[in-house]
């Protein structure tokens, strides 16, 4: 018997090298944003800043913005042949977890590739976890669908995930008395249609 399994989902997860320094710049940096600001997006408690964080002129995130964009670049490589075109768009913004934060199951509109990078991760974290859910929509008719339909990556600060933003995906609540930080980054690539 051959059994292959189809349309699997390419969920990808990285690690960046000697990043002490990189966590500690881009934590330092969203939590001064935080005090002077009171944007709130798509999250239950916690703070998620404007997606302009790529135009900042700032020696940590541009040093994210180099890195991302080699992992992106690589994840972009292994799952398609398919080159991106010179109007490809991408953007980030930092989400600051507190204690009982969380966000409900959602996904990226329009984003070809997503990011979540972890610039502080509390020590001995309970919960807090990254959860996807299988995207076949006829799996959901199965009756063990709710046994085996959740996955679970448990963030580990300077590492981070990739995934197609259509993909299901959402934040459990933690229960440390520190905050669980990280920056999500949203590729729009150009696929140089010739359908205008």
């Amino acid at each position: 018997m051959n059994i292959q399994n189809a349309f699997s989902t390419p969920i990808g997860t990285f690690q960046l090298t000697n990043s002490e320094s990189l966590n500690k710049g881009l934590t330092d940096l969203l939590l001064n944003i935080k005090k002077e600001d009171n944007h709130q997006r798509s999250m239950v408690g916690g703070y998620h800043t404007k997606e302009d964080l790529l135009t900042l002129d700032n020696i940590f995130i541009k040093e994210f913005h180099t890195k991302i964009s080699a992992i992106i670049l690589e994840y972009q490589s292994r799952i398609t042949n398919e080159s991106m075109g010179k109007n490809t768009k991408m953007v980030s913004w930092g989400m600051i977890y507190g204690a009982g934060d969380y966000s409900k199951p959602h996904v990226h509109p329009l984003a070809d590739i997503s990011t979540s990078y972890y610039c502080k991760v509390p020590k001995d974290m309970v919960g807090g976890t990254f959860e996807y859910t299988d995207p076949r929509p006829a799996a959901k008719y199965d009756i063990n669908f709710t046994h085996v339909s959740a996955k679970k990556i448990l963030p580990i600060e300077g590492h981070g995930i990739i995934f197609p933003g259509w993909l299901d995906h959402y934040v459990v609540p933690h229960t440390n008395d520190d905050y669980r930080i990280c920056i999500t980054t949203n590729v729009f690539i150009d696929h140089e249609s010739e359908i205008k």
